[in-house]
C-alpha cells in the first residue's frame, strides 16, 4: 500500500527523532543504520527538506535533523512528499459508471487523507518504543 519512499522516509525520521537536540546526523550514518542505499536516502532527505520536515546544516558536524516534532509531523506529510500517486487526478466523467467509480474512489481517497492528517509520528515513536521493550523482555 504504501510505497518504500514512504517506509525509508519514515525510517529516516525516526532515527532522526532519536537525536539530541541541536545535533545532525548524516545521511550515510542513517542509510548505514538502516540498512538503505545512501543514494536512495539521500533523494528521500531532499524531499524530505523542500517540503520543510527536515532541517540540514552543511560542513563539519552537519547533516540533518527534524524541523518539528514527531507530534507535528502528520502521516499525511509524508506521504504527500514521498508518495507521487497519492495525488494522481480520479476522472469523474464519462459514463454513469466512470461517474459513479469516480465518486467512489474520491470518497475513498478523501477518508484515507483525513486518516493520515490525525495520525502524528508521535505514534511512531510509541511503537518503536514497544519493539524496544519487547526486545529487552527477551534478553
Amino acid at each position: 500500500m504504501f510505497p518504500k519512499k514512504v517506509h525509508y522516509g519514515l525510517r529516516f525520521l525516526l532515527t532522526l527523532s532519536g537525536v539530541a537536540e541541536g545535533s545532525h546526523l548524516g545521511v550515510a550514518e542513517i542509510a548505514e543504520r538502516e540498512n538503505i542505499s545512501v543514494k536512495f536516502l539521500e533523494a528521500i532527505a531532499v524531499a524530505l527538506r523542500k517540503n520543510g520536515l527536515v532541517d540540514v546544516r552543511r560542513g563539519a558536524g552537519g547533516g540533518y535533523s527534524l524541523s518539528k516534532s514527531l507530534k507535528e509531523i502528520t502521516l499525511f506529510d509524508v506521504v504527500l512528499v514521498l508518495d507521487e500517486k497519492i495525488d494522481k487526478e480520479i476522472g469523474t466523467e464519462g459514463s454513469n459508471t466512470e461517474r459513479a467509480v469516480g465518486r467512489f474512489l474520491l470518497s475513498v481517497r478523501n477518508d484515507y487523507g483525513r486518516l493520515l492528517r490525525r495520525t502524528n509520528l508521535e505514534k511512531l515513536r510509541n511503537y518503536y518504543a514497544d519493539e524496544n521493550e519487547r526486545i529487552m523482555y527477551y534478553i
